[in-house]
C-alpha cells in the first residue's frame, strides 16, 4: 500500500504540529522533519520554510489527522514516539497529542504508553541513525 497525497500532506503536516507542542523545535526535531519532509518527497526549501515559520503560521490545521487507514495511522505514531523521545525529557502535551491522534484513529491509546518505553529501551542501546515507519508505505 503507497500514502495518498492527502495522506503524506497529514503525516507531515501532523508531525510538524507534534514537533511544536512543547513550544520549540530543537536541531534534532528540525533533523527529523527534514528527514521526513524528504521520503515523503516535499522539497527541502518547503520543509525547512515549514519548520523555520512553524510558530508563526496560523493557517496550519491543529486538529490530530484521520489517515486512510489504521496501519499509516499507526506507522505515524510510531514515527511520533521516535520524533518525541529525541527530548531526553519527554514533553506530556506532546503525549497527549499523540494519544488524540490515536483516538481519531481507532487505536488504542495504551499501546502508545507501551511503544514509548520500548523505544526509550531501544534508544539506550542503539547508536544507528532513525529508520521511520512510513518508509514501508513509499516502496
Amino acid at each position: 500500500m503507497r500514502l495518498s497525497e492527502l495522506d503524506r500532506s497529514n503525516y507531515f503536516r501532523a508531525m510538524l504540529l507534534l514537533s511544536g507542542k512543547d513550544k520549540k523545535i530543537s536541531k534534532a526535531e528540525q533533523n527529523f522533519i527534514d528527514t521526513l519532509g524528504a521520503k515523503l518527497g516535499f522539497e527541502k526549501s518547503f520543509t525547512k520554510s515549514a519548520v523555520n515559520t512553524f510558530f508563526s503560521n496560523k493557517h496550519i490545521p491543529n486538529e490530530p489527522p484521520k489517515f486512510s487507514n489504521r496501519e499509516i495511522a499507526k506507522s505515524f505514531i510510531r514515527d511520533g514516539i521516535k520524533l518525541i523521545i529525541e527530548d531526553p525529557k519527554i514533553n506530556q502535551d506532546e503525549v497527549d497529542w499523540i494519544s488524540n491522534v490515536a483516538r481519531v484513529n481507532g487505536i488504542n491509546e495504551n499501546w502508545i504508553f507501551e511503544l514509548i518505553e520500548k523505544e526509550r529501551l531501544s534508544q539506550v542501546y542503539e547508536d544507528a541513525p532513525v529508520k521511520l515507519e512510513v518508509e514501508s508505505f513509499l516502496e
